[in-house]
């Protein structure tokens, strides 16, 4: 696998870390603890700049907290600092190096592409095959607990094949090992039982109770902008293999999720047995 010849260098950029800056601040919602950044704003990016540059970053606590729609979900929502971090990390070095590695048909919240390319694709396919006349099987999955079960050793082992720079190697060690922190647990157990003291109903209780814990050294923090490009990452090695040595040409990946349609249904049952072995399906 050729390597990446990216430079952790480009981070220590003040002006880059001047325009994250301006992107994150259109996506903050917590007025307040913006207003109290932006007191010390050129202090703060000064700190971002001076913590790239002397190799002493290091991800900070999150704020976690529970979303209910459509269901009971975690959210890891970082502080500023790691936010802007976060948002160069993901547009100077995981992006430009990553996505050029990415099938076409891997649709998951990359620019251009989403849900309603995945269905374009899907009418695409479908048409195609019923060309040929004959008919059309659909193999789809999704697989359990996805960002929870990301193993940090793989993809970090996946990721120092890529980039040549042992620098930035470690900057995402920081990033990926932040879910192993042991209160990231513990504030889970206190929102969830917190909310399960209310008056809920059966489901809900039930659907509380199921919320996934991290394990030690397993999954990427729910939230980080860096977790949505690595998560889409992890498995980039298995789509290539199903869309081009497996020859499934009608393959598109969402993020956990994906179908594979074709005419040869022996051909879905053997790629069914495959994936089930290779990573965290679920039947569906």
């Amino acid at each position: 696998m050729k390597k990446s010849y990216v430079s952790y260098d480009t981070l220590v950029d003040y002006n880059k870390i001047l325009d994250s800056y301006r992107v994150v601040v259109k996506n903050t919602e917590h007025k307040n603890k913006l207003f109290k950044y932006n007191l010390f704003l050129s202090s703060n990016l000064i700190s971002i700049y001076n913590s790239l540059k002397g190799f002493k970053y290091h991800h900070s606590k999150y704020n976690i907290f529970l979303i209910k729609d459509p269901k009971y979900r975690v959210i890891m929502s970082e502080n500023l600092t790691d936010k802007i971090v976060n948002h160069m990390v993901s547009e100077y070095i995981l992006k430009p190096v990553l996505e050029p590695r990415f099938i076409d048909s891997n649709v998951a919240t990359r620019v251009g592409m989403g849900s309603k390319h995945g269905f374009n694709l899907c009418k695409k396919y479908i048409n195609n095959l019923k060309r040929k006349g004959k008919e059309v099987y659909v193999l789809k999955f999704d697989i359990k607990k996805y960002f929870y079960n990301i193993d940090h050793d793989i993809l970090l082992n996946k990721l120092d094949k890529i980039y040549e720079d042992k620098r930035i190697i470690s900057l995402l060690k920081d990033i990926i090992y932040s879910s192993n922190m042991s209160y990231v647990n513990k504030e889970i157990d206190t929102i969830i039982n917190r909310e399960l003291m209310k008056d809920l109903s059966v489901k809900q209780k039930d659907e509380l109770k199921k919320v996934p814990r991290y394990n030690y050294h397993k999954g990427l923090a729910i939230g980080n902008v860096t977790s949505q490009i690595l998560a889409i990452f992890y498995l980039n090695r298995i789509d290539h293999l199903i869309k081009e040595k497996l020859g499934c040409k009608y393959y598109i990946r969402y993020m956990d999720g994906g179908v594979i349609f074709d005419y040869d249904k022996e051909r879905l049952k053997y790629m069914l047995k495959m994936l089930l072995k290779r990573s965290l399906l679920k039947r569906s």
